[in-house]
């Protein structure tokens, strides 16, 4: 695999564990709101800097003891075909794996669970499904996000799902259609929209909902989950 970046260390990417973070390159979403387009838009990728999947390994070999545990996230990692050989090297080396999805390859989500090459699973839900067409590139069908989620609820893994509520994108009505998309379920999160970088330029002038509508909406919302909260 190539890779578009690598966090040495951090605290707050996998609850729990020390880890580092690797980034992969594309992704078939096209969210304006995305602060990554170093990774999503192809004349970008072409001048990011690259990692190769053998300096990865060879810098988790060197650190083992240090971290307990590596998160991929992208981009979108299940869009590459190396994915799986990946993970299987990481997890030779004993390192805990979690594992960032948009939810639109479930059948590569399903091979990863029945192999069970993650310890930790963390889905991106958009928006309302009827909203979806705003956030892709290609029409991704409706029932491969929601049987990512049934996949992912029914995994044995650790698990969360998380929603960045961006300004025309995310509604108050919209968290709801979610929150009955996915209830009940281990946890949920809901992370404030930050517009310093974005892939739309437009975004970055755009304000989310308050943060006081937001934590009004997770006190509604808590019942049906064993975690919620904002980040």
């Amino acid at each position: 695999m190539i890779f578009g970046g690598l966090q040495k260390t951090t605290l707050v990417d996998y609850p729990g564990k020390v880890a580092a973070t690797v980034f992969t390159v594309g992704c078939n979403f096209y969210c304006p709101y995305c602060h990554n387009p170093e990774l999503v838009l192809p004349e970008l990728i072409q001048k990011h800097p690259q990692i190769s999947e053998e300096e990865v390994i060879n810098f988790l070999t060197k650190r083992k003891g240090l971290l307990e545990g590596l998160c991929i996230t992208g981009g979108e990692p299940t869009l590459h075909s190396d994915l799986i050989s990946f993970l299987e090297k990481v997890k030779s080396l004993d390192y805990f794996i979690k594992l960032d999805s948009n939810g639109s390859q479930p059948k590569v989500l399903k091979e990863i669970i029945e192999k069970k090459l993650v310890d930790y699973l963390a889905m991106d839900i958009k928006t309302s499904l009827e909203k979806y067409h705003l956030v892709t590139l290609n029409q991704v069908p409706k029932e491969n996000i929601q049987e990512s989620i049934s996949l992912i609820k029914n995994s044995g893994f650790d698990y969360e799902f998380r929603t960045t509520v961006a300004p025309e994108i995310v509604t108050e009505e919209d968290i709801w259609s979610i929150v009955d998309l996915i209830k009940p379920a281990r946890a949920y999160f809901l992370q404030t929209f930050k517009g310093i970088k974005t892939l739309d330029p437009r975004f970055a002038t755009l304000s989310g909902l308050p943060e006081e509508k937001l934590k009004q909406i997770i006190t509604q919302i808590k019942p049906f989950f064993k975690e919620c909260g904002l980040r």
